[in-house]
């Protein structure tokens, strides 16, 4: 057998297991995709939805990319990037999670805050992060994507995409835009997603490599 039979071989087996995975997880990536949806239903999106900055949509965009394409393909070994450009996409996902969980008022404090804060208020847009994110962490849990990797890694990208989801749904609910709001009841709640799915994701993953 020749070096290219070889490396043909290999790349036609990687295929297939892709193939396999994309079908296999298929139905748990669209009850994934309409746990957000469903959760907007519910609340309501915020009345200015439309009426933010263009370049804080965009950003908004970008992260719904993310958390449900980039990401998940990358913890389910869909997608293989080089080192470097994971590094990008970590540090990419970062910041903009934290400008769009954080708001306009990061860059302008005069952004109108859309109606008065009260502790109530920053109560229910942290457990809709939590909530939000659960229902994604135990999608993800239920479908085995956590030990699709045999590096833990993989369940860390799961883990981001999960506190994404999160903070998007709460983003595009909530109208308060104060930082005294967002930066505890947003991005807060979504930082302990990211640490409750990331533990839970790894675990899952160490007991399942530990039987096999």
């Amino acid at each position: 057998m020749t070096e290219i039979d070889a490396r043909a071989l290999i790349a036609g087996d990687l295929a297939e297991r892709r193939r396999e995975r994309l079908q296999h997880f298929r139905p748990a990536w669209l009850l994934t995709a309409a746990i957000p949806i469903v959760g907007l239903v519910l609340t309501g999106a915020r009345d200015d939805l439309w009426a933010q900055p263009a370049w804080m949509l965009g950003l908004q965009a970008l992260v719904w990319g993310l958390a449900l394409f980039a990401l998940p393909a990358l913890g389910l070994g869909l997608w293989f990037p080089g080192r470097a450009a994971r590094v990008v996409l970590g540090l990419l996902a970062a910041a903009v999670a934290f400008v769009v969980a954080a708001g306009p008022a990061l860059f302008d404090m005069s952004y109108p805050t859309g109606m008065e804060d009260h502790p109530i208020y920053q109560v229910g847009c942290a457990s809709l992060t939590l909530g939000a994110g659960a229902l994604v962490l135990a999608v993800c849990a239920l479908s085995g994507a956590f030990v699709q990797r045999r590096r833990s890694a993989g369940a860390l990208w799961l883990a981001a995409a999960i506190a994404l989801l999160g903070v998007l749904t709460t983003t595009w609910h909530c109208v308060i835009t104060g930082l005294d709001h967002t930066l505890p009841s947003h991005l807060g709640a979504g930082v302990l997603m990211l640490l409750v799915a990331g533990l839970v994701g790894a675990g899952l993953h160490r007991r399942q490599r530990d039987r096999a």
